[in-house]
């Protein structure tokens, strides 16, 4: 379900472009919008996640994992306000190494476990969500990082733009090619679906399908595998209600995210990249807490298991047990 959605939204905005190349160029700013809202339910649930592992006690679950996350959050933001080219730089690193490492992780899900191209494949799924935009589209990008700091314009300089551009481009090559080899035959066509994307889409509304139909929904998606409390509903095929639980799970977290989104909109002058930089900026500030879930979900997360927080000995997908690391034991006499 998550990949039709994802490849079926990206497939759909190709196909607009196609037919209507000046029409994601007037309505950029309201389709990143969008995408940022659609997308911030994928991290709603974060202060969940160390509960599913017990790496909080029940006790503190209810309050020490979510201000945890708010102090962290707020303190990437006042990074943002005080030293906001550095802070750029290191999102714009930290969000290459996250959708790309996401991807790969995903494409597990499916039952595909990485091999040693694995670091390859993420490094050009990174490449192409966070340096082609601004390597392709530098005039559409530089009112945004001119708004959030004139300091970081050196980055869409044509020099920078011409020595990102070889190993940008060898590094998708090699993506392609690794996949090819292994015969992952979908998750390179992923990956030349997404270089479409960012190459031919302005880079707004290119961000807002990837990030809210795209990253978003594939997260979810493991999300709901490794939540333990998942894991009968799932085999039972009840995804509808698995689907509720989580809407519910996410609602207060979502409304907060975006009355704080609000507050930076309505803080900054009322026009188009006003509500962009207030966007990137909540991003950038929520990015490092959701990191760090992040790596405990890798953590723990056993590859394509389902419920990965459940209790030792509890069946995988295929019906093998786990031992407590979550990993699925063989037995002595199979293969």
């Amino acid at each position: 379900m998550a990949t039709g959605v994802s490849t079926g939204a990206v497939a759909l905005v190709l196909a607009v472009q196609c037919a209507a190349p000046d029409l994601w160029h007037r309505w950029s700013v309201p389709v990143f919008v969008a995408g940022v809202v659609a997308g911030i339910p994928h991290g709603a649930v974060d202060h969940l996640v160390p509960g599913w592992f017990r790496q909080v006690p029940a006790a503190g679950r209810g309050a020490a994992v979510p201000l945890g996350y708010a102090v962290t959050a707020a303190g990437a933001f006042a990074v943002c306000w005080w030293a906001p080219a550095f802070a750029l730089c290191a999102f714009l690193a930290a969000s290459a190494a996250h959708f790309g490492h996401g991807e790969v992780r995903f494409d597990a899900l499916r039952g595909t476990r990485p091999a040693a191209g694995g670091r390859t494949l993420a490094a050009a799924h990174g490449t192409v969500t966070t340096a082609l935009p601004l390597i392709l589209w530098p005039e559409q990008v530089r009112p945004v990082v001119l708004l959030l700091t004139p300091e970081a314009e050196w980055l869409l300089t044509t020099t920078a733009r011409s020595v990102a551009a070889v190993p940008a481009g060898a590094c998708v090559l090699a993506g392609c090619a690794v996949a090819l080899r292994r015969a992952r035959f979908r998750q390179a066509a992923e990956l030349l679906l997404l270089t479409a994307l960012f190459a031919l889409v302005p880079p707004l509304a290119a961000f807002g399908t990837y990030f809210g139909a795209w990253h978003s929904v594939r997260h979810i998606a493991r999300l709901l595998l490794t939540d333990p409390a998942n894991a009968e509903p799932l085999r039972a095929g009840l995804t509808g209600a698995v689907l509720r639980r989580f809407c519910r799970q996410a609602a207060a977290p979502t409304a907060v995210t975006l009355a704080a989104c609000a507050f930076l909109y309505r803080a900054g002058a009322p026009d188009g990249h006003a509500v962009t930089a207030a966007g990137v900026a909540l991003l950038a500030a929520l990015t490092v807490p959701h990191l760090l879930v992040v790596a405990c979900l890798d953590r723990h997360e056993p590859w394509g298991g389902i419920g990965a927080g459940g209790r030792e000995g509890e069946a995988g997908p295929a019906g093998g047990p786990r031992n407590p690391s979550g990993r699925r034991t063989r037995s002595r006499g199979g293969r």
